[in-house]
Formats: C-alpha cells, structure tokens, sequence
C-alpha cells in the first residue's frame, strides 16, 4: 500500500526555523499530525534523515512521508457505485444518490460513500481512510466533497471560508419574500440523538436562500450555506414555516415519489488544498423532481 509524501521548498523568509516551526507554521500542520509523523512516518531535508529540532535555511527541501493511516471499526471495503466528477491525490469529489449514507453507523451498518470510497482506494494501492469534509444527509442528494488523506483534510478544514455549497430544495408553501437570510441558532433537541432545533443558546447557523420558481402549493429554492450545521437547511426552513417537501422529521407529512427530502447540492466551490486552484462543479436536480416538479402546479 502507498502512502502519501509531501515536499516544500523552503522561502528565504523562513530560513533559520526548525522543521517543527516551518512544518506548522508554513504548512499548515496541526501538532496531532506533527505528532503522528514523528511516531509512524519520517522527514528528510534536502533528502537526508531530519529531526523536527533541525534548522532550515532558504531553498532547502523539505519532504514529510506520511504515515499509513488507521481506519475505524466499521470501515470495512465495500464494492459499490461511485459517481465521480473529480479525483486527484488530494481531493475527491462524489455526486451522491439519495438513499445512500456517506458514513456506516449503528442505525445503518450496510453500504455507504465511505466504505465504498475505502473499496476504490484499495483498487488503488491507498492505505488511506475516509476524510468527508462537506457530509449530507443520507436522503440528501448531490455534490460531496472528500479529503483524500489527513493533511489535506487539515488545509481544506483551514480555509473553511474559501469553500462553498449551494443546494437546490422544494419546499412546502409559497414564501412572502424572494430572497432572504435566516440566522436564527441551532441545536439538538433535547431528548433527541437525531433531531435538532432553533433555539437561542444553540451554535451560530446561517443560510441564504432565493425563490426560483413558485407553485400552487409548492416552492423551488435555491440555498447557501455559509456554516454547517446538522440539518440546518431543513431545520431552517422548517422553522420559517416552509419545511422540506417529504422532510417528515421537521413536519412534512406528504408522500413522494422517492424517498426523503427535496434537498440536492447543485453546486460545490472551493480552493483546492494543495494547488490553490479553484474548483467548481455543478450537478442537475435528480431527474424525478423533474416530474414532481412540472405536476407540481395545482
């Protein structure tokens, strides 16, 4: 199995810093990564043997051999399908059905995007495990994007602000503004493992939201999330009395012709890890919204 190496030349305005200080300071390593190369992986300098005490002058090259990464209990390889849009050694990126989990847990221990992520880097030659950066909801539909190993896990949860997610959703009822910002706090509920609420002491939660097409009973809206909260789409619109049109935890009782809620990532930006390029990747609506969606004017 491969592991991942990483190499950086040294600018003229770090030189005389120790590996420690140029590999978090420069870099971008946290000290539990530091910590993990030290005891499992390797550094050189100008490819000599390096400890993380040595002093770096400019122009220097510093290589980090990473070590084999360890998997969870219940991230077993599976075989299943995979709809890649982009993949390289640092990031991947999946257009995900509904229906299907993104992680195994103790509700679902079946196949996932994770175990099946895990199936296609053994086809690889990867030792890697699964870093999910951007998680949906198992009946969530559309654009995921995945860490392909810890360190470009690290970067990409650094520059949160560069990376963007934008959903499409069909909601109940017409809503009274066009456009609009919901801000309001969310938390779990008390007494639930699954459901979350708005409440006032709940962490900051932020999502954009603007009407693309009204219906008789029904809206289509477009969403951005600017934090990250478990359901906060569903929650938040639910709260402004619109829920999610086959969302039945937040109080959707109408039968669909799939299964779970109208919500779809159409949209996913960001600044890769590692190149600094940006990436945007655009993915249609399911196309049986298609359907729901023309009949949708009674």
């Amino acid at each position: 199995m491969s592991t991942v190496t990483k190499s950086w030349r040294v600018p003229p305005e770090a030189s005389s810093q120790t590996v420690r200080d140029f590999l978090q300071k420069r870099a971008g390593f946290s000290r539990q990564l530091i910590k993990r190369v030290k005891a499992a992986g390797s550094i050189s300098v100008n490819h000599q043997p390096a400890s993380l005490k040595l002093k770096v002058e400019s122009e220097a090259v510093v290589t980090v051999y990473f070590p084999e990464e360890v998997r969870g209990e219940r991230m077993t390889p599976e075989e299943g399908a995979l709809i890649i849009r982009y993949e390289d050694e640092d990031v991947i990126v999946i257009d995900k059905p509904s229906s299907v989990p993104v992680v195994p847990s103790s509700h679902h221990e079946g196949s996932s995007i994770a175990t099946r992520l895990l199936h296609h880097y053994e086809k690889q030659g990867l030792s890697n495990t699964v870093h999910i950066v951007t998680r949906l909801d198992r009946e969530t539909s559309g654009l995921m994007l995945a860490a392909k190993h810890a360190y470009s896990h690290r970067l990409l949860t650094l520059e949160k602000s560069r990376l963007d997610r934008f959903y499409t959703a069909l909601v109940k009822g017409k809503l009274k503004e066009k456009e609009g910002v919901i801000e309001t706090p969310i938390a779990r509920k008390p007494g639930s493992i699954v459901e979350r609420t708005t409440c006032e002491d709940g962490k900051p939660s932020r999502t954009l939201y603007k009407v693309l097409e009204s219906y008789a009973q029904h809206t289509l809206v477009r969403l951005k999330l600017e934090t990250g909260r478990t359901h906060q789409i569903r929650v938040h619109m639910a709260s402004i009395g619109h829920p999610l049109v086959g969302d039945t935890l937040y109080g959707e009782t109408e039968d669909l012709p799939w299964s779970g809620q109208a919500l779809h990532c159409h949209e996913l930006a960001f600044a890769h890890p590692w190149t600094g390029e940006h990436m945007s990747f655009t993915s249609g609506i399911p196309e049986e919204w298609n359907r729901y969606v023309r009949t949708a004017e009674y």
